[in-house]
Formats: structure tokens, C-alpha cells, sequence
């Protein structure tokens, strides 16, 4: 299986047709391999149902959260859930990284899990990720 973590520009650009980088998006989620495994954090999909129900409406939140539900139960996409341990990881890269970042607490904490699982892609079109040692794609 080859590990691939979702960041919430990604999804938020799958599902929001007037997106900048909608097509990019769709265009690099169909090339995914069939072993690909696709990781997010519950953090991420903390700021996806928000950015969603703001940008897209309820009924448009409430259609992606099932669909990432299916996703789930399917084996497709796998939620780590973060936990203190993970949390207090996330804070240390917040401290030792922002001093000429700024990066959000929930990149930090994606930043914790990827390197915690061993991740080294990450499919975003956040440039913060290339300011790490991660892959972004597309």
C-alpha cells in the first residue's frame, strides 16, 4: 500500500467546483493508484465540515462527511484520530517551526502524524508542506 495523507486544500478543492484548483484536484485523484491507502486526520476533517458548511452549505457538508464516512468503511481512506500524545507532538512542531512559519496547528499536527506514521506524501495544495521534508502532490 502506498500511504498517501489528505490535507484539507485537497479535499476542499475535489469538492468545490469554483475551487482554483478544482480540476488539478480531480485530474490527480483519478491518477491515484488502486494501492494507494489515503490518511487524514480528524483534525482535517474538522476544518473540511467547517470550510464546507461556510463555503457550500449544510447539505453539501452533510453529503461529504457520508461519502467520507463510505470512504472509510470501504478501507479507502483510514481517520487517524488524534490523540494527547500526537496533540503534544503537533504543539512541539508548532513551537520549533513558526518562529519564521506559519503554520497552522492543524498542519503541525499533520506534519506529527505523517512523520509518526511514516507518510512522505502528502496530497495538498498547501505550500506549507514544502517547507518540510514531505512530497506534495499533485
Amino acid at each position: 500500500m502506498n500511504p498517501i495523507f489528505v490535507d484539507t486544500s485537497a479535499w476542499m478543492a475535489i469538492v468545490d467546483s469554483g475551487d482554483v484548483n478544482h480540476r488539478p484536484a480531480l485530474s490527480f485523484q483519478s491518477e491515484l493508484p488502486d494501492t494507494s491507502h489515503l490518511i487524514v486526520a480528524n483534525y482535517i476533517l474538522d476544518e473540511l465540515y467547517t470550510l464546507v458548511l461556510i463555503d457550500l452549505g449544510y447539505r453539501n457538508a452533510l453529503d461529504i462527511k457520508e461519502k467520507l464516512d463510505r470512504m472509510a468503511e470501504a478501507r479507502i481512506l483510514q481517520v487517524v484520530w488524534v490523540d494527547p500524545t500526537v496533540s503534544t507532538a503537533g504543539w512541539s512542531v508548532f513551537e520549533r517551526f513558526n518562529r519564521d512559519k506559519q503554520w497552522s496547528f492543524t498542519d503541525c499536527v499533520s506534519y506529527a502524524v505523517m512523520k509518526r506514521l511514516g507518510i512522505t506524501e502528502v496530497f495538498s495544495f498547501d505550500h506549507h508542506f514544502e517547507q518540510t521534508s514531505f512530497i506534495r502532490r499533485p
